[in-house]
């Protein structure tokens, strides 16, 4: 399901590209803005068995989709008609297409030109202002201001690394091996917790163990299929795995003990 806004401006009926398109082809024009990532995110190609990148702007999609999914109930929109707009907006350098075997990826060139918001635009500009007013202040200050500047630090604020990005894709990786259907979560969020988990006192070695783990035992591979649950339940889950270890060891043990003294009563008759 869909959530959210775009931003569609006025002038867009002014431009160049818009009014060299048919009706039927402005409404795919603006079907693809709609549908289009607003932020960075991952497909996953179930014929490859690999994610795909889908950056802000990109979408992934096929000509069979957008005539049977997108437009079902219009029957006037038929695949030469889709390929035909997609090729016309591409010529006006409006959209980027790349098409493979399994999917078709569509980029909205310039998309940031369209989805900025005049608020953040205002941001943006106010940004810039400041930072020149700053480089000019500096300029200006004396050096009991720059000790004073000094020691106003601001902290900085932990952000997760490519590290704790890696192992978020390692536990999705292992969750697809149960669960083919599953939908790719946000990595940026599930990399924070990981952070927060080594934060914790846990090491990429065990946190990757134990990601594993969850996901071959039979019980709790339905119940943890995010990092925020194996964070909270990580001493519970840690202590289960070490049992079932020892358990199978000393099973293991008593086998070959029994195999053993077998071949000594061979041994014997």
């Amino acid at each position: 399901m869909m959530e959210g806004w775009i931003k569609l401006h006025r002038s867009i009926i002014e431009s160049d590209t818009y009014n060299c398109l048919s009706l039927h082809q402005k409404i795919i024009m603006i079907e693809l803005l709609l549908r289009a990532n607003h932020t960075d995110n991952y497909w996953f190609d179930k014929r490859r068995g690999e994610k795909v990148e889908v950056r802000r702007g990109q979408l992934i999609t096929s000509v069979q989709t957008i005539e049977n999914d997108w437009f079902s109930r219009d029957k006037e929109v038929t695949t030469k008609k889709v390929r035909t707009t997609l090729d016309k907006l591409k010529k006006l350098d409006f959209l980027a297409i790349e098409t493979t075997n399994s999917y078709t990826r569509l980029t909205i060139c310039k998309y940031n030109d369209y989805q900025v918001s005049d608020i953040e635009k205002g941001k943006q500009d106010d940004t810039q202002r400041a930072i020149k007013g700053q480089a000019e202040g500096n300029q200006r200050a004396t050096n009991k201001n720059v000790k004073n500047v000094k020691k106003k630090k601001t902290p900085q604020k932990i952000e997760f690394t490519e590290e704790h990005l890696q192992l978020a894709y390692y536990f999705f990786d292992r969750i697809l091996e149960n669960l083919p259907e599953k939908k790719p979560p946000n990595f940026e969020k599930w990399a924070d917790t990981i952070r927060l988990m080594m934060n914790d006192g846990r090491t990429n070695k065990q946190i990757k163990w134990l990601m594993t783990w969850v996901q071959q035992d039979d019980f709790e591979m339905a119940n943890v299929l995010s990092p925020t649950k194996l964070r909270a339940r990580f001493d519970s889950l840690a202590l289960k795995a070490k049992k079932e270890h020892e358990k199978k060891q000393t099973s293991n043990t008593s086998k070959q003990e029994a195999t053993r003294r077998l071949l000594e009563e061979g041994e014997d008759l």
